[in-house]
Parts: structure tokens; C-alpha cells; sequence
């Protein structure tokens, strides 16, 4: 069974898409913000990060996918943002953005479970 960390500060998000992916068989844990993320990602056992860009500040999702790329964790991420849709700018995976894929919010869910699949199976 693949373990998929899902950070946002969004707790209602966080339910939803826990909600989404237990069923479906993932394991499933949980953080409010980077600080709380940190340790699980260091804990191990990680298929997956699903990571928002904005929370308590409005890069803490990318610092932290660049703090994991320039350490060496080997763990795919997918980046998670509505601000896209406000600011019309549009993400996507490369040197600004250190991750797997991106998906827009609000997120439809068998877009989750196809992109949450593409990477880790099962």
C-alpha cells in the first residue's frame, strides 16, 4: 500500500482528498503546514507528497520542494494551488517549480486518482 503525505492548510482539502484516496486503498497522513511536514518526510515510508503552494506564507510550498530537491529526498511531489486561476500565471514543473506535476484546485477528483496513479500505481 502506497503512503501519500497530503500538506495544505486546509483542513476541509485535507478531508476531501483523504476522503478521495482511502478509498481507493492509500494510506493516507496528513500536515497543516511544512513544520508539521518535516518530520513525517523524514520518518520515511513515502510514495508521495501532495504539496499546496501557499500556506502560512506564500511560497512555503515551493521552499520546501526546493529544500527537498537540494537535499536529495527522492520522494515525487505534486504541487497543489488555486492561484493560478486568480493570477492567470500557469504552473508547471521545472527549475521554479522542483516537482513531479501540478494540479490545479479546486481539484476534481479522478483527476487526483489519475495523476495520484501515473505515479505511484496501484
Amino acid at each position: 500500500m502506497s503512503k501519500i503525505l497530503i500538506v495544505d492548510d486546509n483542513d476541509d482539502f485535507l478531508q476531501a482528498c483523504e476522503a478521495v484516496l482511502t478509498k481507493e486503498g492509500y494510506e493516507i497522513v496528513s500536515a497543516n503546514s511544512v513544520a508539521e511536514a518535516e518530520p513525517i518526510i523524514s520518518g520515511g515510508g513515502l510514495s508521495l507528497i501532495l504539496l499546496d503552494i501557499m500556506m502560512e506564507k506564500p511560497d512555503d510550498g515551493i521552499s520546501l520542494a526546493h529544500k527537498l530537491k537540494r537535499d536529495g529526498v527522492n520522494i515525487p511531489v505534486i504541487m497543489l494551488s488555486g492561484v493560478g486561476k486568480i493570477t492567470g500565471y500557469e504552473y508547471k514543473s521545472d527549475e521554479m517549480l522542483p516537482c513531479l506535476d501540478f494540479i490545479e484546485k479546486p481539484v476534481n477528483p479522478d483527476l487526483l486518482l489519475k495523476k495520484v496513479k501515473a505515479v505511484v500505481g496501484e
